[in-house]
């Protein structure tokens, strides 16, 4: 298993690993609204800040994305792994890889949202940690909110770095 960035060629695969994701909890990808950061995934002029993909004998096999929603806080965005590939450590590498490049860029907080039915997701977003927040209001694409503080998770430099923007 390789975790890199995205590239353009990649954005094809990612969208039907999103898709095939979301439809086996019965929703379909809105690559226009809801699923727009992972829609542009490793396009040209893409909004995002981090753009990762799991990649398994030349395929994409997960992947997911971070935007900046503020100074030093960012949001993370279309995470899935492949049907196919699940259970076999593709979702906490690639998470452990987005969590580690989000520190080195100075985040200081991340945040998603997700559904209540993706028991798999979730329990590996607290297992690194997350912790549940407010839910989100209705229309945001998902039923519940975590954020992860990154200050314990990043090498000393980073830490002083990223509280002296505070």
């Amino acid at each position: 298993m390789y975790i890199r960035k995205a590239r353009p060629t990649d954005n094809f695969d990612a969208r039907a690993v999103v898709r095939k994701s979301l439809a086996s909890f019965g929703l379909v990808a809105d690559f226009e609204t809801l699923d727009a950061a992972i829609g542009v995934i490793g396009q040209p002029g893409s909004p995002n800040d981090i753009e990762l993909v799991a990649e398994i004998a030349g395929k994409v096999a997960g992947c997911l994305v971070i935007q900046r929603r503020g100074a030093a806080c960012a949001k993370l965005f279309g995470f899935h792994v492949d049907a196919s590939m699940q259970g076999r450590g593709v979702g906490r590498a690639l998470l452990s890889e987005a969590i580690a490049e989000a520190a080195r860029r100075d985040f200081s907080e991340l945040q998603l949202e997700t559904c209540g039915g993706m028991d798999a997701a979730i329990h590996l977003y607290e297992s690194f940690g997350w912790k549940r927040g407010a839910d989100p209001l209705p229309g945001s694409g998902g039923d519940r909110f975590y954020s992860l503080a990154l200050m314990d998770r990043a090498p000393a430099e980073i830490r002083e770095r990223a509280l002296a923007k505070c």
